[in-house]
């Protein structure tokens, strides 16, 4: 009886120490998770990664517990991500950036037919239809003017075409141009650069 208890005692030992170490290996992973999707600023950063390219293991420093299409699914189909700012951002300030401006921002960095653009430019248009700003400034600049700044045609058209006011004036009182309005700002780096805003500034031209 003893010998039987002692074996069974063992088990629960070593299967207690087995859970410890799981729980031990996947907390930093489920704890980066929390930290950075706990609001929509960084479920937004997650919905518009490479799912390819983020990583399942526990141990790497990138992974996350959550995927991106996730991500995307919790951004428009609950409220409660808009509610509050999470740890990791509060940290990092990012949350006095408006939404648009903030995934506006990383179009630039994908293809122009990746999931991640696809994915950026239907958060883009969902905020807009949940009233988030539009036109709201972010270091000087509304959306619309970053749009010209990045020289993206197709960042442009879909805030002109969701209502993005072109006539806004940069507030930036450090920088050459400000008070510029959209056409004012592609017109002055047209002239620095014509190859890169001529597009721009015909986008800009047909309204």
């Amino acid at each position: 009886m003893l010998i039987k208890y002692i074996l069974s005692h063992k088990k629960a030992l070593t299967l207690c120490g087995g859970c410890l170490v799981i729980a031990l290996t996947l907390y930093p992973m489920f704890y980066r998770t929390w930290a950075f999707g706990s609001d929509a600023w960084g479920l937004s950063i997650i919905a518009i990664l490479d799912p390819e390219e983020l990583p399942w293991s526990p141990s790497d420093f990138n992974s996350l517990a959550i995927r991106p299409a996730v991500a995307y699914w919790l951004l428009t189909n609950f409220d409660w991500p808009y509610e509050r700012c999470g740890r990791a951002m509060t940290a990092m300030g990012g949350c006095s950036q408006p939404l648009v401006n903030f995934v506006g921002a990383s179009l630039d960095k994908h293809d122009t037919d990746s999931i991640m653009t696809r994915r950026g430019y239907a958060l883009i248009r969902h905020f807009a239809a949940r009233g988030e700003p539009l036109n709201g400034y972010h270091n000087g600049l509304a959306p619309v003017h970053e749009a010209v700044l990045y020289a993206d045609v197709r960042y442009l058209r879909a805030l002109l075409q969701l209502g993005a006011d072109p006539s806004l004036p940069i507030d930036s009182p450090e920088k050459d141009y400000h008070g510029f309005d959209a056409f004012e700002f592609a017109a002055f780096l047209e002239s620095r650069s014509q190859r890169n805003f001529r597009d721009i500034r015909a986008e800009l031209d047909a309204l």
